[in-house]
């Protein structure tokens, strides 16, 4: 009986154990690769961002002073927009967040 079900269990799920163990064989030369694809269009996706990123924030900045003209002066608006104005700009290609988040250094 036991050993019938252990039979169905690796018939049904062969394919899946051969592909697990497949992981075990080809993980150093496959990851290694995609993690430098990765990383590199994470650094290419990010610097564009920023591009875009920092004209909005300033049109942002804008509104929220226009605002505060009419007496609608949001500080949640105005915090959110520095904070990550500021996470961007400290996050750039030559700090050592990046650096530690991509390479692994």
């Amino acid at each position: 009986m036991l050993c019938n079900s252990i039979k169905n269990f690796l018939y049904e799920n062969r394919w899946s154990i051969v592909l697990f163990v497949s992981l075990f064989f080809f993980t150093t030369d496959a990851s290694a690769g995609t993690f430098d694809a990765l990383a590199n269009a994470g650094r290419s996706i990010f610097s564009g961002l920023r591009k875009v990123i920092y004209p909005a924030a300033t049109i942002g900045i804008a509104c929220v002073c226009i605002g505060g003209m009419f007496g609608n002066f949001n500080w949640k608006w105005l915090v959110a927009i520095l904070l990550g104005v500021f996470i961007i700009a400290t996050a750039g290609e030559n700090s050592g967040i990046t650096e530690v988040a991509m390479d692994g250094e």
